[in-house]
């Protein structure tokens, strides 16, 4: 009895499962390898763009605050004009010699490098190595022009030039020095030591 309900299971089981099919879904992965040569080809290029922008950020900051940041005078030969703002219409204070050593550059502004002492000079003229020689004659970065509250070694060499004590302040007593060489010299009188004034003195 055992050995029949037995067998009559298992033909019931082969019966049902006869003509039963079972179906695994295919997953079918398409790779279009002419298009994602491209997909990968411009993440790669966007990634290499933005590591190139980061690392040109960190060098112009490394360039104004970090290690690399010692900047010179470089012309040909011509001192470098410092002035009170971004511009040769603002009023020259002093000049640095050709191969000086800069304050420290902390900006750029209208084509003119800004330096930790608050003053500018003309930045197609500075470079991270020393220019060398020296040729006398009218400084670079615009006319170079000295006035009352003018200081420095350009004014120092005025007044030793006028034979008054070199002081490097151009104050009253340098502006009624100029005014009396201008007037026994033809020029006009007016205690600023500009290009005329200065080239007659042979001071630049």
């Amino acid at each position: 009895m055992e050995y029949l309900a037995y067998s009559l299971m298992d033909s019931a089981y082969a019966e049902a499962t006869k003509d039963t099919e079972f179906s695994v879904p295919e997953f079918q992965v398409k790779f279009n390898w002419n298009r994602g040569f491209k997909s990968a080809w411009l993440t790669f290029a966007s990634i290499g763009a933005l590591l190139a922008i980061l690392a040109q950020a960190q060098t112009a900051t490394a360039a104004y605050y970090g290690p690399g940041s010692n900047y010179y005078v470089r012309t040909n030969g011509s001192h470098l004009v410092v002035r009170k703002g971004p511009s040769s219409s603002y009023a020259p204070v002093t000049s640095y010699r050709n191969g000086s050593r800069l304050p420290r550059i902390v900006g750029y502004r209208n084509g003119f490098a800004k330096l930790s002492n608050g003053y500018y000079v003309a930045a197609n003229w500075i470079s991270n190595k020393p220019g060398k020689g020296y040729n006398p004659g009218p400084g670079v970065g615009g006319l170079y022009t000295l006035r009352e509250g003018s200081q420095g070694s350009a004014v120092a060499r005025l007044q030793k030039t006028l034979g008054i004590t070199p002081t490097g302040y151009y104050g009253s007593v340098t502006a009624n020095a100029v005014r009396n060489y201008q007037a026994n010299n033809g020029l006009l009188v007016d205690g600023v030591a500009g290009p005329q004034t200065l080239s007659s003195l042979r001071v630049y």
